[in-house]
């Protein structure tokens, strides 16, 4: 009999563990809090009556498509080996590669400023001398406002980042915040918004002031060394909403393996006895219940970790009090999504904007999308996703994100 694993959470982490067991002859079950699967990558999809001039009739009962809540900086880097390997193996219509060829690639990263004209970077170095040379040419000919000694000063950091072996990297890094090893405090303002908040914002949604060097300093060096690789593309997106081109087929798939996948069904309660899990309690279309399994994994975001977290988990592995000490710290990230009337591309990719009080990042989504389907009757035509990372700044309303109105 095969042995059994049961999974907490239906989310990217939830779909690949159970993607890889499945095919290693264990029997999985997931259980997923929401109705739709993907956790906190999936599309929002919005099937509530929508503001004027779409009410919820012509939003949706019109051609039964809600309207897709797409998260603006979600982006398939190069060094995503793990994750585009899965992507190979989950089957989508006629293509060769699976869904994987339902990314594709990002021209440009764009970087806006008030008052001043938008910085754009080439997202792929170019193959040719020539080409690399008017590449620099336009970076750093632009009127980036960083003097020319902190240009090199960053250039020495990443150089010792470079050059830093992994036994200095976490020990070290690890311990040191991404600002301070910057000397954010004592360079200019251009300095501070481009390449500190900036790059920590693009690379992982994270605070400048507590995200640490060994974090930011890593992804920044892969992001790198895939950008100096002309054989690799740096970002890429998907061609279309991500539960259509993405979660969905791969729900059908692990179902059509045997994963046993439940939408709707919250996570209630881990129980424990003699120095084990017996069972975890789960809530599903209003009914409560036990279930058992040979293993339990939990593919939770950690703010939804922590409250299962007891005393008896704790005997079991104290170590897991590090999640209940973390989850109060998980920053907020979270979306403005336009419908627009007609499309407007802005930028041939992601966008941040340097001023913005709210740390906004943006991207227009159509340009990218294979297909557009008849959202709305046909009235909608374009997409801009906006993320909002910081909500306790005053914006430029005196407010605050978290504070301000719908309105």
């Amino acid at each position: 009999m095969n042995r059994k694993v049961v999974i907490l959470g239906g989310g990217v982490a939830g779909m690949s563990a159970a993607h890889e067991l499945i095919e290693r002859d264990f029997e999985v079950a997931v259980y997923e809090k929401l109705r739709i699967p993907g956790g906190k990558a999936r599309s929002v999809e919005v099937s509530k009556p929508v503001p004027p001039p779409w009410n919820s009739d012509s939003a949706v009962s019109q051609n039964g498509k809600p309207l897709p809540g797409e998260h603006g900086f979600r982006f398939f880097a190069g060094f995503y080996n793990h994750l585009t390997d899965t992507m190979r193996r989950i089957p989508f219509k006629n293509n060769k590669n699976g869904v994987f060829d339902n990314l594709v690639p990002v021209e440009e990263i764009g970087f806006t400023r008030f008052g001043k004209d938008p910085i754009f970077v080439k997202a792929q170095v170019p193959w040719s001398l020539k080409g690399l040379l008017k590449q620099f040419e336009e970076l750093f000919g632009a009127d980036i406002g960083i003097p020319g000694e902190e240009i090199k000063f960053f250039a020495e950091r990443i150089w010792q980042l470079m050059t830093s072996c992994e036994e200095r990297r976490l020990p070290e890094y690890e311990q040191l915040g991404w600002w301070e090893f910057l000397e954010a405090d004592s360079k200019s303002e251009p300095f501070r918004k481009l390449l500190v908040l900036s790059l920590t914002r693009t690379l992982v949604a994270a605070q400048a002031n507590a995200a640490s060097t060994y974090t930011i300093g890593n992804i920044f060096l892969q992001l790198l060394f895939d950008a100096l690789d002309p054989t690799i593309d740096l970002d890429k997106m998907l061609n279309g909403a991500t539960n259509q081109v993405w979660l969905n087929p791969w729900l059908q798939y692990l179902k059509n393996t045997g994963v046993d996948y439940h939408l709707n069904a919250e996570v209630a309660g881990i129980n424990c006895k003699d120095g084990r899990i017996l069972s975890v309690t789960i809530k599903e279309d209003g009914k409560t219940f036990d279930v058992q399994g040979d293993y339990f994994l939990s593919a939770l975001p950690i703010e939804r970790m922590a409250p299962l977290i007891t005393d008896d988990l704790l005997k079991i592995d104290p170590t897991l009090t590090g999640i209940k000490q973390l989850a109060p710290n998980v920053e907020w990230m979270n979306g403005l999504q336009i419908f627009l009337k007609r499309d407007v591309k802005i930028g041939r990719g992601h966008l941040n904007h340097t001023d913005s009080k709210w740390a906004l990042t943006s991207v227009s989504q159509r340009q990218f999308w294979r297909e557009f389907p008849e959202y709305a009757g046909g009235d909608v035509q374009g997409i801009i996703s906006v993320d909002i990372s910081d909500w306790n700044s005053e914006g430029l309303n005196g407010k605050t994100a978290v504070a301000s109105t719908r309105d």
